[in-house]
């Protein structure tokens, strides 16, 4: 299906027709559990009484659908595209997982609890290749790049363009990972949106995946996870 929907020859009902069946088939493939099955377990933290504990498991169909999304869908460039300058994006990439962090510590009371050194790196290997690029490439090549495709069709207005998939694809973020109630909201909204908006300034997968990768790995490392 992403090998038929990549084709830009195709006519708009046949892509969104495919759009409309690869979102949820790409969503089921990297989430489904049968009943008893497990995934490999990389490691666990322990639970006490100031932590909730967590089990890392090794999510070979995320990663596989990820891959096969961003080696087809990988987009080209648009003559009409915004794009910042390298430098620019690059200063969002490393400002943004300090915004998040600042807000997430008091927001879920985070605390401080650093990591023993190799579950930090088996962390890092595993974030990278498994979760960000899994879940940056399905919320930008796949909604966010085609959302503005769609909206640049109906509007020659470029803050229209850029603006209008960037808050569809935050409101997105936050319903996959937190719902849309309690206080996890704001901190997915906030991410949700730098996440985005480091891909809308670069319109590189590269941003956004380093962005989310900075995130999870400087909550992992250093605090309390998953927030208890």
């Amino acid at each position: 299906l992403t090998w038929c929907f990549r084709k830009e020859e195709l006519n708009g009902w046949i892509k969104l027709g495919l759009f409309l069946v690869l979102v949820p088939l790409a969503f089921w493939v990297a989430t489904y559990r049968p009943t008893g099955f497990s995934y490999p377990l990389l490691f666990s933290l322990p639970r006490d009484g100031q932590t909730s504990g967590y089990d890392f498991y090794i999510n070979f169909s995320k990663a596989l659908a990820g891959f096969i999304l961003l080696c087809l869908l990988w987009p080209r460039l648009r003559t009409d595209e915004f794009v910042v300058r390298s430098r620019y994006s690059l200063a969002v990439a490393l400002i943004a997982p300090i915004l998040v962090i600042s807000l997430a510590v008091p927001v879920l009371n985070l605390a401080w609890q650093p990591k023993p050194i190799e579950q930090v790196l088996l962390f890092a290997a595993m974030n990278l290749s498994i979760v960000c690029v899994a879940e940056e490439v399905f919320m930008r090549f796949l909604f966010q790049q085609n959302l503005r495709n769609a909206v640049a069709c109906l509007t020659a207005n470029p803050w229209l363009q850029e603006l209008l998939p960037l808050l569809a694809v935050t409101i997105i973020f936050v319903a996959i990972h937190a719902g849309l109630s309690g206080a996890a909201v704001w901190i997915y909204a906030l991410a949700g949106f730098l996440y985005g908006l480091s891909y809308t300034l670069s319109k590189n997968i590269i941003y956004p995946i380093m962005v989310h990768f900075l995130v999870n790995q400087i909550h992992f490392s250093f605090l309390t996870y998953p927030p208890g």
